[in-house]
């Protein structure tokens, strides 16, 4: 497994990291047997990244996890979770986050803890809370290692969030079809030139980058080397970049991401211009930049918001309009949806959703 050394904090990752906002499920249940196989040979293989948040899953991703974890030595690998502050109403209420989360996990500390998902409505909760000092004070009795953020919003709201505090570490959202916002190439590069270690999530957007149809994927098939290979790759050779997540949902999933980081290679100039090829292709047909997060659920009138708009890119880039190839577009489902805006508060691409599906209903009148 590739290895990046933070000399910032004296430390080494794994260059692949678990993420756990999509883990395995059966019977719609996560999976526990599963997730506790997937963690054990992600750690057999080099990996010591473990990344969860106090949301995913309605909190039965840190369950799930902090079950799977039992398996290894605590000091053996690094937790990173967050904090979650649209849901915030009292100055209690992040001790009372922070110590379910620790219960949820079966541990003592959280080596990278993170103020999650900031944007601007966020930020304003995080500092009317003084959620800075409070994490402050946690690292000071060692309940907390490294202080973070993960961040889905522009450039200049960014550098209103490094303004706060010498952070340890950021998360951002980056892919080589995100480079113009949230926050974008510009970003990246101003966390970099501030030598703040940078963890990626959201490296094949949503599996966007990794379920490219063979017409669109053609650069790609005329060189050699898998889709997923090449959004990695991408992102592995750039400085700063210290771990990049990936949400594995299955063992053939991460058995295939663990194969990419063993001898990941940087990108020859004729494979960099077979990735602008690729990209030029998608966003000419992509309708909307849903990453499937699921931040926007549960719809209170029953809208599978994620599912929709999922179907609605494959539909984009498919001919064939069918379930067997994830192109079904459930028209039904999108015309529940009562405009009333809910979903859009927790979106953390800032999708105008009630606009998009009115969108996607359109399209199917116009048949």
């Amino acid at each position: 497994m590739k290895m990046s050394k933070l000399d910032k904090l004296n430390l080494s990752l794994s260059k692949l990291g678990f993420g756990a906002m999509r883990l395995p499920q059966k019977n719609g249940e996560i999976d526990q047997e599963q997730v506790n196989n997937m963690v054990k040979y992600a750690f057999n293989n080099g990996i010591n990244y473990f990344d969860t948040a106090f949301v995913y899953n309605d909190g039965g991703s840190e369950i799930a996890l902090g079950v799977a974890l039992k398996q290894l030595k605590r000091e053996d690998f690094f937790l990173a979770d967050k904090l979650p502050f649209w849901q915030a109403d009292s100055k209690e209420y992040l001790d009372n986050t922070f110590n379910t989360t620790l219960n949820r996990l079966q541990t003592d500390y959280i080596d990278f803890y993170l103020m999650h998902a900031l944007d601007r409505e966020v930020f304003e909760n995080m500092m009317k809370y003084d959620a800075i000092s409070w994490a402050i004070q946690k690292k000071k009795v060692g309940k907390i290692k490294y202080l973070g953020f993960s961040i889905h919003d522009d450039y200049d709201f960014l550098l209103e969030v490094l303004k706060q505090y010498d952070w340890d570490i950021a998360q951002i959202q980056f892919n080589y079809l995100d480079l113009e916002d949230n926050p974008g190439e510009k970003g990246y590069l101003e966390l970099s030139k501030r030598n703040i270690p940078i963890v990626i999530m959201e490296p094949l957007k949503g599996g966007l980058l990794s379920d490219i149809p063979d017409n669109i994927a053609a650069p790609f098939r005329e060189i050699g080397g898998s889709n997923v290979s090449y959004a990695f790759r991408w992102l592995a050779e750039k400085e700063g970049i210290v771990t990049i997540l990936s949400g594995m949902s299955n063992m053939q999933q991460l058995e295939e991401n663990i194969k990419v980081f063993e001898d990941i290679k940087p990108l020859s100039e004729d494979e960099h211009k077979a990735i602008l090829k690729v990209e030029e292709n998608i966003k000419t047909l992509q309708k909307v930049k849903c990453t499937g997060c699921r931040y926007c659920m549960p719809c209170p009138f029953g809208v599978e918001i994620p599912d929709i708009f999922k179907a609605w890119n494959t539909k984009a880039m498919h001919n064939s309009s069918n379930w067997i190839s994830g192109t079904f577009i459930d028209y039904k489902s999108a015309g529940k949806c009562v405009e009333c805006g809910k979903c859009m508060t927790h979106c953390p691409q800032h999708i105008q959703i009630p606009e998009m599906l009115q969108k996607v209903l359109s399209e199917k009148i116009k048949k």
